[in-house]
């Protein structure tokens, strides 16, 4: 209880800022962003190295790992009725994950980002995470949008975030 009084005594500027702008991420649900994915995409940014490579290198692994999961949701979608039981989701994964990890040894790739924007997709795809329409394919595409667009918006908005807090004179966290 003496470590939440003392953090709550301690909030500073920077606290304020990162909180006010958090709640304005809830704007991206006015065009049926997940702020889920936002708020992912502003981690990435924190943990990868809070600075324009991890822009960079954010947005090039988010769109690799959106593009892997995608093919394992088609796989599975077009498998399902053909195969029983887990088969599906084995054979629509499985492929897609080594390509992922295997890319993983490429410089630049950011592991944590793959796994995440995999997970993203394929959990957001199958939660309707994004504006459903009739269209199969349609819906694909938009997952990809919506979803990978989400993270990718909060790897820009850490890098926007920081700038203001710097601004605000506080250091950058590292």
């Amino acid at each position: 209880m003496e470590q939440i009084i003392s953090a709550i005594k301690n909030i500073n500027r920077e606290d304020t800022i990162m909180a006010t702008a958090s709640g304005l991420t809830a704007v991206f649900l006015l065009v049926d962003i997940p702020v889920w994915a936002v708020f992912i995409g502003w981690t990435w940014y924190l943990s990868i190295g809070a600075d324009v490579r991890a822009i960079k290198e954010g947005t090039i692994t988010c769109i690799l790992g959106g593009i892997l999961a995608l093919s394992s949701v088609v796989c599975i979608d077009l498998l399902q009725p053909c195969l029983p039981w887990l088969l599906p989701n084995m054979i629509g994964v499985f492929p897609n994950i080594l390509l992922l990890i295997l890319s993983f040894k490429i410089p630049g790739i950011q592991p944590l980002v793959g796994f995440n924007a995999f997970s993203c997709i394929f959990a957001g795809y199958y939660l309707n995470a994004f504006p459903v329409h009739t269209n199969y394919w349609l819906n694909i595409v938009l997952a990809f949008l919506y979803i990978n667009g989400g993270n990718i918006i909060g790897l820009f908005e850490g890098y926007i975030v920081q700038k203001i807090c710097r601004l605000a004179g506080y250091p950058p966290k590292k």
